[in-house]
């Protein structure tokens, strides 16, 4: 099974398992961003929008790209703002981004999982 197949079916259970880092990782991001403002946010490895779900209400641009198809079904489920669009994308190649449009790049990947072209 390829990673991206994992993470689609991974999806469906990733908010209720446990896991301690989605949970420390969620935590350390509104601590540390708390009482910001920022126009346009990126977030990279958006999952299932578990912190997308903040990012909107500090942002006022998001957006939002994970490589998984089922876990941006999630996060678009979760996450009905006006203010994100959620993309699928491969972060090993070129984004659909257009360069130094950001104020502020939030990244949630499991860098092991990216493998070298």
């Amino acid at each position: 099974m390829s990673i991206q197949n994992a993470y689609n079916e991974w999806s469906e259970i990733y908010d209720t398992n446990t896991n301690l880092t989605r949970d420390l990782d969620q935590k350390v991001t509104r601590d540390v961003l708390a009482d910001q403002h920022f126009n346009s946010i990126l977030e990279l490895g958006c999952g299932t929008g578990k912190n997308t779900a903040f990012l909107v209400q500090i942002g006022t641009s998001v957006h939002a790209l994970d490589f998984s198809e089922g876990m941006i079904a999630k996060a678009k489920e979760k996450v009905k703002a006006e203010n994100v669009r959620f993309e699928m994308a491969d972060l090993t190649k070129r984004w659909n981004c257009d360069d130094g449009a950001y104020d502020l790049i939030v990244c949630n990947l499991v860098l092991e999982h990216i493998q070298k072209p």
